[in-house]
């Protein structure tokens, strides 16, 4: 990987796919809000049993929290759309044929450069 990328730029980036506050996902994954606070106000970094809750969590592997994987995972899941992926595809249902298309061959290229 060109570029290391550290956790808390990774944490972040998945709060804001899922659009959830600190504070909401410490609600929701069960860790206390002073944790939370601590990774991305302090620096710190999760110990090992946290990192295996927000893995859980976000569905992605503690590889990909750590900055060792690109993707978080390609295999589609019925039902664990992203909001941002709702959004896209709500965009593209109303495009039309043409236009579908037209993504389908810049998705195929930009795929075959190495670009996605």
């Amino acid at each position: 990987m060109d570029k290391e990328i550290n956790f808390l730029e990774i944490f972040n980036e998945l709060l804001n796919e899922h659009e959830l506050t600190r504070k909401q996902f410490s609600t929701q994954s069960g860790i206390p809000y002073p944790t939370v606070i601590g990774w991305t106000n302090l620096g710190r970094l999760p110990d090992f049993i946290a990192l295996k809750k927000i893995a859980d969590f976000f569905e992605c592997s503690v590889d990909y929290l750590m900055g060792r994987e690109v993707e978080t995972s390609t295999m589609f899941i019925p039902g664990t759309l992203f909001p941002t992926e709702k959004k896209m595809l709500e965009e593209y249902r109303t495009l039309t044929s043409e236009e579908k298309t037209s993504i389908a061959k810049l998705i195929t290229c930009l795929y075959k450069k190495g670009n996605l």
